[in-house]
């Protein structure tokens, strides 16, 4: 099969542009909890937004993808400010980038050093994990709306399971005396 041939095998042939379809994507509804895995995360330096709302010479940028349930392979886009200006926004971070990794293992704090990008893929990526997720709300340059999600909170994904409520079982009801004797 040549390079530039479908998997029908048909020839392609360019117009000059191409729409993959699709279009506007409500955000997950507030308060959603999916079960996600990292398959990116890098330091970054932020935007000029970003920076404007202090938060730091560098950040953490996050991709999540849901893996299960009704929202499966939806992106969450997370930025972890963990060089906030404002103390209590960088403590936050760091807070939530030690449960993250305190779910993937620890394998990060552990080492008690800043992690690298490397280091942070090698340990972070591929953990399953349950996140709670809130929308957030703001104006574009040119005035229209835009929201998407944001990560309000992360779990262990075995832990969250075992939570979850057990089935009732179906026992025998030995209280009853309207059955035959059993023997």
């Amino acid at each position: 099969m040549s390079f530039w041939k479908t998997s029908t095998g048909a020839k392609l042939e360019s117009q000059g542009s191409f729409n993959v379809g699709g279009g506007e994507m409500a955000p997950i509804p507030s308060g959603t909890k999916v079960k996600a895995m990292i398959t990116e995360i890098k330091f970054e330096l932020p935007s000029d937004r970003d920076a404007a709302n202090g938060f730091g010479e560098e950040l953490i940028k996050v991709r999540w993808d849901v893996v299960d349930g009704e929202f499966k392979n939806r992106v969450i886009f997370q930025k972890i400010a963990v060089d906030h200006e404002k103390v209590e926004k960088k403590d936050k971070a760091l807070e939530m980038l030690a449960a993250i990794d305190f779910n993937a293992g620890g394998k990060l704090m552990a080492s008690g050093e800043k992690p690298s990008d490397h280091g942070m893929a090698k340990a972070l990526t591929n953990v399953p994990m349950i996140l709670q997720l809130q929308v957030w709300e703001t104006k574009k340059d040119d005035g229209s709306d835009m929201s998407g999600n944001w990560v309000q909170a992360v779990y262990n994904a075995t832990q969250m399971k075992a939570d979850a409520p057990k089935p009732k079982e179906d026992k025998p009801d030995f209280d009853s005396f309207d059955d035959d004797i059993p023997f």
